[in-house]
């Protein structure tokens, strides 16, 4: 069973990705646009898993990736929910691709990223709500400790119409220690 991964999983989470989809004796694509160090990626994967490097985004690429060399992919898998319109379920579903389009996946919450009418005739659509619940609370946790650090600072500068975001992207709660006085 061929499978593309459109937007794999981040950081050194990808390796287990991998490894669990081919310990299911699945041949891999992955898309590399997404891949935060794509070298370190090739390097550890080649021969293993199949590469790809578009942006899954743009229906154009998106429908040259699925019927290149008339080959197709039985899966296509996606955490951020890559738009999977009519056109692509019809190019991906042909007949004269030698592997016709079954199941889109969704690492997270949400199947509204699929034309569902198009898929209804023979393509599963899947998703796992809930599966990111974790790392949302401890980000919404995260943000409300910072901004409670420096809420008279904040509050004072909204008073004269000025609010920024954070400076730095905020680090999930499993990176950090926390220390109770």
């Amino acid at each position: 069973m061929r499978v593309l991964l459109l937007d794999a999983a981040p950081g050194k989470l990808v390796d287990r990705e991998l490894e669990c989809l081919l310990g299911h004796g699945l041949t891999i694509t992955l898309n590399l646009r997404r891949v935060a160090d794509a070298a370190s990626a090739l390097a550890a994967w080649t021969g293993r898993v199949d590469f790809a490097d578009f942006d899954a985004v743009e229906e154009s690429a998106l429908l040259a990736e699925i019927i290149r060399a008339g080959i197709g992919y039985h899966a296509v898998k996606s955490r951020a929910g890559v738009p999977c319109r009519a056109a692509f379920l019809a190019a991906a579903t042909h007949p004269a691709l030698t592997n016709q389009l079954r199941v889109i996946g969704r690492a997270g919450a949400g199947t509204d990223h699929v034309d569902l009418a198009a898929a209804r005739h023979g393509v599963t659509v899947t998703h796992t709500p809930g599966s990111n619940a974790t790392a949302v609370a401890e980000f919404a946790l995260a943000q409300l400790l910072a901004l409670t650090r420096n809420l008279s600072k904040h509050n004072e500068a909204a008073r004269h119409g000025s609010w920024s975001g954070p400076a730095a992207p905020a680090v999930e709660l499993s990176e950090l220690t926390l220390g109770v006085r």
